[in-house]
């Protein structure tokens, strides 16, 4: 059983006494660390929550907060720090996606700096954009268009930003249930968003 960090100033926690990190395993993420920090500055309770308490997004380490069974000491990979802000982004507004043609022209890290979708969505062929519906509407549209067509005609896809592996190992079972043969996660490598 891992013993739960003390919420103190605790030279224990530290990886080193060392600059930067040099000779550690993890040398240099300081960048990465004050990067994450300004980036979900508006949300720090929130991303601290999330680093001290949740799994990491990038690897299937199982770390428990910022401590694992792999490495001795704080467990803050880059990928996990890259992806934190995709965790603590606030709702976008859904007027933006009322009409999507004036969001064709953005890049596609632009349109992630929007926010995340705050309910389900829906746009039915021929309309303009999106509009918000309930839960249970939307998941009786997926649940009626499933049953309405064949294993061979359906397919999935799943982000890799900000989905934990659990995510993925859910999906394709609930897949397999449905007897769909051909299971293709497109994973993608995690890099971080080159600027604009």
């Amino acid at each position: 059983m891992l013993r739960k960090p003390k919420k103190r100033w605790t030279p224990s926690n530290w990886a080193s006494w060392k600059p930067f990190g040099i000779g550690e395993q993890y040398p240099n993420n300081y960048f990465e660390v004050f990067r994450a920090i300004w980036l979900s500055r508006d949300r720090l309770p929130y991303a601290w929550n999330i680093l001290n308490q949740g799994v990491c997004d990038g690897c299937a380490l199982g770390t428990t907060g910022m401590r694992d069974w792999t490495l001795d000491g704080i467990h803050l990979c880059n990928v996990r720090l890259r992806l934190l802000r995709m965790n603590t982004m606030p709702a976008l507004n859904p007027e933006l996606l009322a009409d999507v043609g004036q969001l064709q022209m953005h890049k596609s890290a632009k349109l992630r700096q929007l926010g995340r979708l705050p309910y389900p969505m829906i746009r039915q062929c021929g309309e303009k954009g999106f509009r918000q519906v309930s839960w249970d509407e939307a998941l009786d549209v997926i649940a009626t268009r499933i049953r309405a067509t064949t294993p061979d005609r359906l397919s999935f896809y799943i982000t890799s930003r900000g989905t934990v592996n659990e995510t993925y190992y859910a999906i394709q079972k609930a897949v397999r249930a449905m007897e769909i043969i051909l299971i293709m996660l497109l994973v993608f490598a995690i890099l971080p968003v080159p600027p604009d």
